[in-house]
């Protein structure tokens, strides 16, 4: 009975130690006050990441969590993204755009959806909104039957880095390197492999690369010679 007890113990100590945690925290809705609760990660045990850069590991719904929306008007963002405030004409302008969501049946790759177009009307970051996109692509990657969503995800993240690139919106020149080889990845899990070779030249050829961009754009280039769009590495 020892050794059981033990044991069990042993299991929720290694759940403590590597498990996934967050703090629910309510938020209103900047447009029409609906409550709207986030689990904002506080731990997670992460084991590296794929080659676009989803992390591994027992994170829980890390991703799902991100961004979520108002079940009222389907204002979708991160929970800083409900931390402001709009004044009447721009919160009807706002609700006038987000009407043409009335009738779509939301779940957590649509608030994605929902959130990199909404920061598109609000003319925010290429970046940002980029960054909604790669996420619903994350949230789709064991959903066989989205297939075609994932594949316009990765399409629009990487429209809205190449313009993020366009504008110069990255300060640390590191980081262009790091983009330049995030393009390259998701052309190829697109199909435009010549794009891929292109931009993972740019990044292995970039004096200011993190060490590890080198290594990963090699491999990832070889690839896409290959016309490989290998989806779920």
């Amino acid at each position: 009975m020892k050794k059981i007890i033990a044991f069990i113990g042993t299991l929720l100590m290694t759940h403590l130690i590597y498990g996934h945690t967050c703090s629910t925290q309510e938020v209103k809705c900047p447009i029409d006050k609906e409550k709207v609760e986030f689990c904002v990660t506080m731990s997670m045990t992460t084991f590296g990441s794929y080659y676009d850069f989803q992390k591994k590991g027992v994170i829980g719904n890390h991703y799902e969590e991100l961004i979520n929306a108002c079940p009222k008007c389907h204002y979708s963002g991160y929970i800083s993204d409900f931390d402001t405030t709009f004044n009447n004409q721009r919160r009807e302008e706002i609700q006038d755009f987000l009407s043409q969501y009335d009738n779509m049946v939301i779940d957590d790759s649509k608030e994605c959806l929902i959130a990199g177009e909404l920061k598109d009307f609000l003319n925010e970051t290429n970046d940002k909104i980029s960054n909604c996109y790669l996420i619903g692509s994350y949230l789709v990657r064991m959903d066989s039957t989205s297939h075609d969503l994932r594949i316009d995800f990765q399409n629009k993240t990487k429209q809205y880095l190449i313009q993020a690139l366009e504008k110069n919106e990255y300060e640390d020149s590191s980081t262009i390197a790091t983009i330049n080889y995030l393009i390259g990845e998701m052309c190829r899990r697109t199909g435009s492999f010549e794009d891929a070779v292109e931009y993972f030249e740019k990044a292995m050829n970039d004096p200011n690369k993190k060490d590890w961009v080198e290594e990963v754009a090699i491999k990832q280039k070889e690839l896409a010679i290959e016309n490989d769009d290998n989806n779920e590495i």
